[in-house]
This record gives structure tokens, C-alpha cells and sequence, in this order.
């Protein structure tokens, strides 16, 4: 949707403004980029995986009473899928 002239005018007024004021959130504003689908799709979909599997490994480990599989099948149930989001998140912010 295009501006009217005074719209226009107007928001590259704020835009001085803004880089006047604090160049770097100016710099990382005009640097802003839409998050790639795919990514975000991926990003997902690992989580969730890995999820499953950890959940699968706790399992079969309580079954073998085996405190090993337990213990990795919980870092794998909580850890990648954060790390994965923070990952996620950090590219975000980029």
C-alpha cells in the first residue's frame, strides 16, 4: 500500500529521527529480515523429533533399569529442543 506525501514525509522524519538517536537499533531495524520458512519448519520438526526419541529412550531405559539411557534420553528430551530454540531465536535476532 503506498503513502500519501505527508504519510511519507512523515515516517522518513521518524526514520532521521530514529538513526539520529540510536544508530544501532537504526542499523538493526533496517537490517530486519523475515525469518525463512524452511528453517522455521525445520527447527520444528528436530524438536519434535527429538522429543519423541528421548521419550522412547526413557522408556526403554526405565524397563532395563538402565540410569544411563535414562539420564540421555532425558538430556535429549530437554536439551536439543532448547538449544534448538535458542539457536532459532538468536538467528531471529540477527
Amino acid at each position: 500500500m503506498a503513502l500519501h506525501g505527508e504519510e511519507q514525509r512523515r515516517l522518513t522524519e521518524i526514520e532521521r529521527q530514529l538513526a539520529e538517536e540510536n544508530p544501532r537499533l537504526a542499523q538493526r531495524l533496517s537490517e530486519l529480515r523475515p525469518m525463512r520458512i524452511p528453517n522455521v519448519v525445520f527447527a520444528i520438526i528436530g524438536g519434535l523429533c527429538s522429543i519423541v526419541a528421548g521419550l522412547f529412550i526413557m522408556v526403554a531405559g526405565a524397563q532395563a533399569q538402565s540410569g544411563f539411557l535414562i539420564v540421555f534420553g532425558t538430556i535429549l528430551t530437554v536439551a536439543v529442543p532448547t538449544a534448538i530454540l535458542w539457536r532459532t531465536w538468536l538467528y531471529r535476532l540477527q
